[in-house]
């Protein structure tokens, strides 16, 4: 590597050069037949032919989506409605509404751009580390097992996608030119999420660090290095997020994205650390039982490689000095980062974002000189191709229906689903206000009267927020509530108090249930608005409080997993 960043060791550069390596042309034809085979089993897996979407939306998408309706209509994210994400997700799907209008394919072809972005960039990283076809490998199992595993267009792939983009930056040669890049994609991505964007720049630090107690680098360039890196971050996330600022106000803009996150975010199950391991996939009927296969190897990749990747370079460094291993050093200490970014909930979808490094760390194992080295990538590649037929074939075989929705037609696989959008497709028009499940409010094109999507049974969701639900629903004409019979239990160890008491009230008094629809995790109803009922008693809105009173409550703030 070189540049005025400084110059690492350039022997193992030219011994790995030396190993065997497709022909530009060649790599380019294998560059394109991945990212091609990539992008057939994205689309069967994302749409019904000819080119009917799937609604992927139990997860964060949702939100995000709706959140991005909500200002395709005037609200104004932070002031309106809560967010403790940073805005750019919901910018980035703002635009497309903007350009293409309120469709149903957007998440899908989201999905596909992330998945082919991401597979491509680990090419061009692996192709570094791992010599001839087996440089493809990293991509193709991405895609039919990390990637495809969770099929949700939110947050954290993008940033995923932005980290692993700085990484291929650096990859090769390191210049300032090309540090300064690095240094703004990093800010990009904490631009979608916080916990990504700021691991996979300290990452980069740290492999400088790295490099400059190895006596690879002066302790100058070590410097200057950091200059390159940090400055454009800082500017990047600033000069994105200063609008937002002024728009919702400081005080709000920092209580959402910063203080909710350190005293509520974690009331939530899904967001501490007992989540691991604990979103098993549903293993019946018996050809779903690969997909516990897929499961645990997300779980036990993540950190395991890393670990066993340190280790490794202990005991072979000064033997195997034929290795990439300061581009090795680099990519595992991505990845370490990036999981260390979401340990503190490594669930299913965040250890999966952070497994793009690991992926190569184990192709690059698997590909290490030795016994069987050709049966080992044969029996890899014949994993894929298993994994992403079967993947694919799983869409026939059960039951679906077409559905014409506001945002377009989708085909839908879950019955309860179905029943759901249903029920309310047949009397409500886009445009109607309805609280409680952002998917049906995104689906179905429906207004939201409150500022909060929907409502949990812990600390999550804080009083004011049941304040102001109410007081849009006074507001507003409602004529539908959904209530979920989740949000009556009682809240986990750890998750604080129930709130939703004063909502769960007006409901009974103000509305009567005319829809239950039981799945096989909780109960489903939908409550419709009775007529000559007297309004309920508003309070005054409880102001937001100093941000350094820890015990403290905010206005106009909600919850999202």
């Amino acid at each position: 590597m070189d540049g005025p960043a400084g110059n690492l060791r350039a022997s193992t550069k030219k011994d790995f050069e030396k190993m065997n390596h497709p022909s530009k042309e060649r790599s380019g034809l294998l560059t394109v037949s991945v990212l091609l085979g990539g992008f057939i089993f994205l689309y069967l897996s994302l749409f019904r032919l000819p080119a009917i979407p799937i609604p992927y939306l139990q997860g964060d998408s949702a939100t995000y989506l709706f959140n991005a309706s909500r200002m395709l209509h005037g609200q104004a994210i932070y002031r309106d409605f809560f967010e403790f994400t940073p805005p750019a997700t919901e910018v980035f799907y703002l635009i497309l509404f903007k350009i293409f209008g309120d469709r149903a394919w957007i998440p899908n072809g989201t999905l596909i751009l992330l998945g082919l972005s991401a597979a491509y960039l680990m090419i061009v990283i692996a192709r570094k580390v791992i010599p001839g076809k087996a440089a493809y490998l990293p991509a193709a199992l991405f895609l039919v097992v990390p990637f495809r595993s969770h099929l949700d267009a939110t947050h954290h792939w993008f940033s995923t996608v932005f980290a692993i983009a700085a990484l291929a930056v650096v990859i090769q040669r390191i210049t300032a030119m090309r540090l300064v890049v690095a240094g703004a994609l990093c800010g990009v991505a904490v631009c979608f999420t916080q916990s990504t964007g700021l691991p996979a720049l300290l990452a980069l630090g740290l492999f400088f660090l790295w490099a400059a107690a190895t006596r690879q680098m002066s302790w100058i360039n070590f410097r200057r290095a950091q200059l390159y890196l940090w400055s454009p971050f800082v500017i990047v996330a600033v000069l994105f997020n200063v609008y937002f600022v002024f728009s919702a106000g400081l005080k709000t803009f920092l209580f959402q994205t910063v203080v909710f996150g350190l005293r509520y975010w974690r009331s939530e199950h899904w967001n501490r650390f007992s989540v691991y391991m604990t979103d098993m996939p549903v293993l019946h009927p018996w050809y779903r039982l690969p997909v516990f296969a897929i499961w645990a190897s997300i779980y036990l990749l993540v950190p395991l490689i890393y670990i066993l990747f340190f280790v490794r370079y202990r005991d072979e460094k000064t033997e195997r000095t034929d290795m990439p291993w300061d581009r090795l050093v680099l990519i595992a200490l991505m990845g370490l980062m990036l999981f260390l970014g979401v340990a503190a909930a490594p669930s299913w979808l965040r250890v999966s974002c952070a497994a793009p490094p690991g992926v190569i760390l184990f192709v690059w194992f698997m590909n290490s000189p030795g016994r069987f080295l050709r049966i080992r990538t044969a029996a890899l590649w014949a994993i894929v191709i298993i994994l992403a037929v079967g993947e694919c074939g799983e869409r026939w075989m059960g039951w679906q229906q077409v559905v014409k929705l506001p945002i377009g037609r989708v085909v839908m696989y879950s019955r309860v689903e179905y029943q759901m959008v249903d029920f309310l497709l047949k009397d409500t028009k886009p445009g109607d206000y309805f609280f409680g499940n952002n998917v049906l409010n995104y689906l179905l094109d429906l207004r939201d009267p409150s500022p909060i999507p929907y409502v949990t049974s812990s600390d999550y969701t804080r009083p004011e927020q049941i304040q102001q639900t109410i007081q849009g629903l006074e507001k507003h004409d409602v004529k539908y509530i959904y209530w979920s019979s989740n949000f009556d239990m009682p809240p986990e160890a750890g998750g604080g108090s129930n709130h939703v008491a004063p909502l769960r009230a007006y409901l009974v008094s103000h509305y009567q249930r005319v829809k239950s629809i039981e799945g096989d995790d909780c109960s489903r109803s939908f409550w419709e608005k009775l007529s000559d009922v007297p309004p309920a008693p508003i309070p005054p809105p409880i102001p937001l409080p100093p941000l350094d009173q820890d015990e403290a409550s905010p206005a106009n703030t909600n919850g999202q997993n």
